[in-house]
């Protein structure tokens, strides 16, 4: 059945309506999912004529991306380069870094945990501080004890450690990883996944700018739970855990949803122009 153009774009609206997050939208993140999506590679560059085209479908002003970019750029996320009236704006090296190295878990339709933990005591309340890092899947269970993932890392000699061999994961445990402001997250996530997917499904393709504005919303919204949710076996996680549903129904919704070129993209705003 073929849909027409407005039933097409009613669907487009519904669905942006559906993936709005109800927390107070934060511009310069989602610009940060936009590249992260569509230009994360190096010489990849969007222009401001696209960025402003693509921010204003989900509802983001002009002047809040000029805000955002100057604070981008004042950070060393952003490089803009003036060309004519326009601006053509792309990661740095450090931007394209960061970004690249937070990919592999934004996409990755599949959980991957490590299946060897240690448990870390330490003396006193600053006993801990030296192994808060991303790279030893830290997760704290109290002020004095804390998870860490066994990458192999050497811990400091101050630590008392054990080897974590644990079936089931207590119920306070669980908690702990998943804190009731992430759960809730998930859950809301979860809500208005199922409800973009419903909307969708089977609606003939968006255009490119669309696409784009729709995949921003989505890995968007991904992004800020998957990034807080640790690399840890299923007996860690309650058992009425969303997370891993969410996983399955984002890339549902990216699958009908191909990325699209930056040229694609450049190509459909001047003709939406």
């Amino acid at each position: 059945m073929t849909i027409s153009e407005n039933t097409q774009n009613d669907i487009f609206r519904n669905a942006v309506e559906a993936l709005k997050d109800p927390l107070p939208q934060r511009v310069w993140s989602v610009i940060v999912s936009l590249f992260g999506d569509l230009a994360r590679g190096e010489g990849d560059q969007i222009s401001g004529v696209a960025l402003t085209e693509v921010a204003g479908l989900i509802g983001i002003r002009a002047e809040a991306i000029r805000v955002a970019l100057h604070r981008l750029r004042k950070e060393g996320w952003i490089d803009s380069i003036r060309e004519g009236r326009s601006s053509q704006h792309q990661l740095t090296q450090k931007g394209r870094q960061d970004t690249v190295s937070a990919t592999p878990r934004i996409y990755a339709r599949n959980a991957q945990p490590s299946n060897t933990w240690r448990i870390a005591c330490a003396e006193d309340d600053a006993g801990l501080n030296k192994i808060k890092q991303p790279q030893t899947g830290y997760i704290a269970l109290s002020r004095r004890v804390a998870l860490i993932a066994d990458y192999g890392i050497a811990l400091p000699p101050d630590l008392l450690v054990f080897q974590a061999n644990s079936d089931v994961a207590p119920r306070w445990m669980q908690d702990r990883i998943c804190p009731p402001d992430l759960t809730e997250a998930a859950a809301t996530l979860e809500h208005a996944l199922l409800k973009s997917n419903a909307l969708i499904r089977d609606a003939a393709n968006f255009d490119p700018v669309q696409r784009a504005a729709m995949r921003t919303m989505i890995v968007h919204r991904w992004r800020r739970v998957v990034l807080r949710i640790p690399d840890l076996p299923n007996m860690f996680f309650p058992p009425d855990w969303p997370g891993e549903t969410c996983r399955r129904l984002t890339f549902d919704l990216l699958d009908q949803l191909p990325t699209p070129t930056l040229s694609e993209l450049e190509t459909s705003v001047a003709q939406r122009r």
